[in-house]
């Protein structure tokens, strides 16, 4: 009898472990084999000059066995050429943010992130990229939601070697939550029209002192509008005028003894001659309510006929 002999070959397959990463508590992403996109908010820092990155959280975990010595280490580095800057925002200055220092690109290779060892299984990895504000006239930042910023690539690394744990590199791709522009908002009062007040027919003998004792009030409505970046800040609108001769609050009018006092409606606070008007403008606009009152100087009666006064509201920003 003829018998058949037959082998069985096992192919043992060896499994090869790799940081796994996750962005803001999402699923972990095999960092060996696939990159990962992370959502960045963008904040813009005139002082300092920069736009920075903030608002997420990349973790890391390496999967060691728990039978691993204490001692065995995975490392997070920066590498030479890893940061490639996206087609919109090629042509700025940028560089990285490591652990709170700022380094010009190109950042050297070999500066660590983050270390893993067996009892921090998961660490959090902090990749950070930030752009130079030009101080070149004319030139600025301007980044658009969804824009693609970068890639950052960082070399992963171990202190022991281990066919499991082979040395690779990683790609995070970085893309823009919201936006940023750095060119200087423009901000006109009642767009940028003349105010005319015109206080129509006055009887000098019922014209008062101040302007809680004339009759001859009209009320206006400064408004702020801003075109550009969007603008939430405090604001000075000053009153240029040449002051009466008769009240340091007023203004001089064509008629001596008449003068024009500019106050605010909700305080009756006077605003004399080179004084400012106080206030906010949020998401790009703003009001304040003010009025004219036409005042004589004590002890007189004023002419009567026409006259003209004149004076220039300056819109300005911290």
């Amino acid at each position: 009898m003829k018998c058949l002999t037959g082998f069985i070959l096992l192919l043992l397959m060896q499994d090869v472990f790799a940081a796994h990463c996750r962005v803001d508590g999402g699923p972990w992403v095999d960092m060996k084999t696939s990159p990962l996109d992370v959502q960045v908010d963008l904040r813009l820092d005139k002082d300092a000059g920069k736009v920075t990155m903030s608002g997420y959280s990349v973790r890391c975990m390496h999967g060691f066995p728990g039978w691993y010595p204490d001692s065995l280490k995975q490392y997070f580095s920066t590498t030479s050429g890893g940061l490639i800057l996206g087609p919109a925002v090629m042509d700025y200055g940028a560089g990285m943010d490591i652990l709170g220092s700022y380094y010009p690109w190109p950042v050297s290779a070999g500066r660590y992130l983050a270390l893993h060892d067996r009892l921090t299984p998961i660490v959090d990895l902090p990749v950070k990229v930030y752009y130079v504000i030009p101080s070149a006239p004319d030139k600025y930042i301007k980044i658009k939601p969804g824009t693609f910023l970068a890639v950052v690539l960082l070399d992963v690394t171990y202190n022991f070697n281990s066919p499991d744990y082979p040395a690779y590199r990683m790609r995070i791709n970085l893309i823009a939550r919201n936006g940023v522009d750095s060119s200087p908002s423009t901000c006109v009062i009642n767009n940028n029209l003349p105010i005319n007040i015109d206080f129509g027919s006055v009887n000098p003998a019922a014209m008062g002192t101040s302007i809680f004792d004339t009759p001859f009030k009209k009320n206006f409505r400064l408004r702020y509008d801003c075109v550009g970046p969007s603008v939430n800040s405090l604001i000075a609108v000053k009153w240029q005028t040449i002051p009466s001769a008769f009240h340091p609050y007023a203004i001089t009018t064509s008629k001596q003894n008449v003068g024009v006092q500019l106050f605010r409606t909700d305080s009756s606070a006077l605003v004399g001659p080179g004084g400012e008007i106080r206030d906010t403008i949020t998401n790009s606009t703003g009001s304040t309510d003010i009025a004219f009152a036409l005042v004589k100087k004590t002890g007189t009666f004023p002419d009567a006929g026409p006259f003209t006064a004149s004076g220039t509201l300056t819109l300005m920003l911290p």
